[in-house]
């Protein structure tokens, strides 16, 4: 396990992004009538909460062998009423608009409580100008802010928070080594377009909230004609428990079954690393957000 897994586990997701974009501005389907268009989804509640309690319908589809469901939403994001989808954890709510699908899966082996899920929304017309797409999603992270969500640093990442982008001069680097928690990325920092386009085609903002986690997406396509002005972006939100968070990290069976005995050996290898790249970073000029502490892990809790 490292402190690139958890951005591992959405990254299934970018095939989807991909035949999304293929497929999402051909589909042509008639607004819903006569009814509230919502879906309300609470972290760790049943799964058939939100089946009963959803105006929309939701496919399933189950791997027996896997012990695996999968259930979704649906629609075009040309669909003139396109639902919006509250996500409660805790004592926070959060309400998303104009949502073009929703994945739950639920583990038959961990039971029908819902450990993640997985939003997709629909964002600017296509080709809007990639300032309008910025200004688009900060709106999206000042509301995620005013919710509860808090910024979130990786274990082994070295909390270098936006104030001192102007200190850092490349993306997903940080004085030559691979950070998840990057600050040109800090939820409370606002890329110009320069660092914006230098970023690349995926943007990753990640966040916590009363032991759960998000992991904001955005998939940048440029466009043809104006590939430096304009482009198309899908936007995906990944919500996981404290559970599926940290389980998702391990990659062989065995140990997902044993996570909350690995994990503390595991934490001990990112606090090295961190303390290591803040000594660095410090030697370099750069200062370190001390105010920040990891949130509790209520799993390892005594």
């Amino acid at each position: 396990m490292d402190d690139g897994n958890l951005a591992k586990r959405p990254m299934k997701v970018y095939l989807t992004i991909f035949l999304f974009f293929l497929v999402a501005c051909e589909k042509k389907e008639p607004p819903m009538t006569g009814k509230d268009s919502f879906i309300e989804v609470a972290l760790h509640a049943p799964i058939k909460a939100v089946l009963d309690g959803s105006t929309q319908p939701f496919s399933q589809e189950c791997m027996k062998h896997l012990n695996l469901c999968w259930y979704k939403f649906e629609k075009s994001a040309n669909d003139k009423n396109l639902p919006s989808v509250t996500i409660k954890n805790s004592d926070s709510t959060l309400v998303i608009p104009k949502v073009t699908s929703v994945t739950i899966v639920i583990d038959d082996r961990v039971g029908d409580n819902i450990e993640g899920v997985d939003i997709s929304l629909r964002g600017l017309p296509d080709n809007s100008t990639h300032q309008q797409n910025i200004d688009f999603i900060y709106q999206l992270i000042e509301n995620l802010l005013s919710s509860g969500w808090k910024h979130y640093y990786f274990p082994g990442d070295p909390r270098i928070s936006g104030a001192e982008a102007p200190k850092v001069d490349a993306p997903g680097r940080v004085l030559g080594e691979y950070v998840s928690s990057h600050p040109w990325l800090d939820p409370h920092y606002k890329p110009d377009i320069n660092q914006w386009m230098k970023i690349g085609a995926f943007y990753d903002w990640y966040f916590y909230n009363n032991n759960a986690y998000l992991n904001l997406k955005a998939w940048r396509h440029d466009s043809k004609d104006n590939p430096a002005e304009t482009g198309t972006y899908l936007i995906t939100m990944g919500f996981a428990t404290e559970r599926e968070y940290w389980v998702s990290g391990f990659t062989e069976d065995k140990d997902k079954a044993h996570w909350k005995e690995l994990l503390p050996g595991e934490l001990e290898v990112s606090k090295e690393r961190r303390l290591r790249l803040e000594e660095k970073a410090r030697a370099a000029g750069i200062e370190i957000d001390e105010t920040y502490q990891d949130p509790p892990i209520n799993a390892l809790r005594k």
